[in-house]
């Protein structure tokens, strides 16, 4: 009886969670946030049975790195380009839950924060090219993180490569978050353009 009562509860509490408006998704956290949680959870999985998942607020995903630098396919011409399924749904809104869009949107979170952890090990390993490369792929994941535009741009720049470096600054800048990211960002496009106006 006792068992049934806490299980019944457990499912009130759960049910009562997925319902609430105040709850937010992690995948909106910025990326520096989750890979600071995956290294924690790093130390943990050495004892993991399964040691390429790492779970981050509940969410899993499978976080197998490579150190090689990515392999870049050519690019298909337009008449190969498959067309997009007609069962596959564009309009999340309509056709997912929240936490369906929630779960989604964690998972290329976590893609973003494994691309981001790649290309700062190959930014370290002066393999800046690898870097950039790593840094676009985590920005088509997490297109709105101030943290993954700065890394790009610096990328950029230690390629020798100033008007796209400027652009992935502007692009953080315009995001209009405060803090260490958009700081540099903003010092960078100063030394980089003169005439950019003054932080007020």
């Amino acid at each position: 009886m006792f068992t049934r009562f806490v299980v019944a509860i457990l499912l009130l509490s759960v049910s009562a969670i997925a319902q609430s408006p105040t709850v937010t998704c992690p995948a909106d956290r910025p990326v520096d946030d989750i890979i600071a949680n995956m290294k924690r959870q790093e130390s943990k999985r050495s004892k993991s049975p399964v040691p390429d998942i790492v779970c981050v607020w509940g969410w899993c995903r499978e976080t197998t790195k490579s150190k090689t630098p990515p392999t870049f396919p050519s690019p298909a011409s337009t008449s190969e380009t498959p067309s997009p399924s007609p069962s596959a749904p564009t309009d999340y809104s309509s056709s997912t839950t929240t936490a369906d869009s929630c779960e989604d949107a964690m998972a290329r979170a976590l893609d973003a924060a494994v691309d981001v952890e790649m290309g700062d090990d190959h930014f370290k390993d002066k393999n800046y090219r690898g870097a950039l490369f790593r840094y676009q792929d985590a920005l088509e994941n997490k297109p709105e993180d101030v943290a993954i535009f700065v890394r790009s741009a610096r990328a950029a720049e230690k390629l020798n490569e100033i008007p796209q470096a400027i652009e992935y600054y502007q692009a953080a800048e315009k995001l209009g978050r405060t803090g260490k990211w958009t700081d540099e960002a903003h010092a960078a496009l100063q030394r980089l353009v003169p005439s950019a106006p003054t932080k007020k």
